[in-house]
């Protein structure tokens, strides 16, 4: 199985350069750069540091059709596609809805994507139509709920998972085979999980737990359940603040972040490995992302993940 890792969007343009070369070192195939104006640009990081290496893949991981015009958006992923053959990925999700400033968007996020996704299937058409040419990259949607995976399987080459939970991981495999024996049309599955290698669980960083705790909450009641919560325990993710927490909470409520995520020593997320590695000789399975909580003097044990995996 590939092993991708998603680069932090607040490091240098240095810093990520050193980054690609240190993950290219130790047998990381893919790339994956958040977008997430204006802190960050994927398109931006990827052209500069795509040329950079001739053997990494690179993916905006995730870029939002709601930060770009649908016209900017096409042209810049068929020039990518055009000027390094097979070696970018368009991820797309609905992004970081704080930014956005349209309010009908913002009060129906779902929907709003579906119809822009709509809208990009009718330029590819429209360009393959005029122009012969099938030229759009390889598309991955991001999400989790039931109604993202569904549209993936409807319109993307790739589903990225974002939870390395057994429960999603299996809920995402009986979707996608359930669509394929309807129309025929099988994606691929990329696991995306966030890690942070620790001695101690309880000694994650704010990152790790304002982002699992978001993913948690934005759970439907009924995948929370799936994942063997107590109807107590789904109550005190409910009353989790969607506001960024300035202390990682104590207790058993940090655990939602090692059932969504990877956290814990290298042993322990070798063991959580373990599950995910039954399903390399899937068709459905080609790659696993590690949003990995970046320490440099980690980069071995990194290695020894990627061997591990492998």
């Amino acid at each position: 199985m590939e092993i991708g890792l998603s680069i932090p969007i607040k490091m240098s343009a240095d810093e990520k350069e050193q980054y690609i070369y240190k993950a290219q070192s130790i047998g990381v195939n893919n790339i994956w750069i958040g977008d997430n104006p204006p802190i960050n640009n994927a398109f931006l990081d990827i052209g500069r540091l795509v040329s950079k290496t001739e053997t990494m893949n690179f993916w905006t991981g995730v870029t939002s059709p709601f930060y770009y015009s649908l016209e900017v958006l096409f042209s810049l992923s068929v020039w990518f596609a055009k000027n390094y053959p097979n070696r970018f990925g368009l991820g797309l999700g609905i992004g970081n809805v704080n930014i956005i400033e349209n309010m009908a968007l913002k009060d129906k996020p779902f929907s709003s994507f579906k119809m822009e996704i709509e809208k990009l299937n009718d330029i590819i058409k429209i360009r393959k139509k005029q122009t012969g040419e099938d030229d759009f990259p390889q598309l991955a949607i991001g999400g989790l709920g039931n109604k993202m995976i569904s549209l993936a399987t409807k319109n993307a080459d790739y589903l990225l998972l974002n939870s390395v939970s057994d429960f999603d991981i299996e809920r995402a495999v009986k979707m996608v085979n359930r669509s394929a024996s309807v129309d025929g049309r099988e994606i691929k599955i990329i696991p995306y999980g966030m890690m942070q290698i620790v001695s101690n669980k309880q000694d994650i960083s704010l990152t790790m737990w304002n982002i699992a705790k978001d993913i948690a909450k934005g759970c439907s009641t009924s995948i929370l359940r799936s994942h063997g919560y107590t109807a107590k325990k789904i109550e005190q993710i409910r009353r989790l603040s969607w506001e960024r927490y300035n202390k990682v909470p104590q207790g058993e409520i940090i655990e939602i972040v090692n059932d969504f995520c990877f956290c814990g020593s290298l042993e322990d997320i070798k063991g959580r490995l373990k599950k995910i590695k039954k399903y390399n000789d899937s068709s459905l399975f080609q790659q696993i992302v590690f949003g990995w909580m970046h320490n440099e003097d980690q980069w071995d044990d990194i290695k020894d993940l990627v061997k591990f995996t492998h």
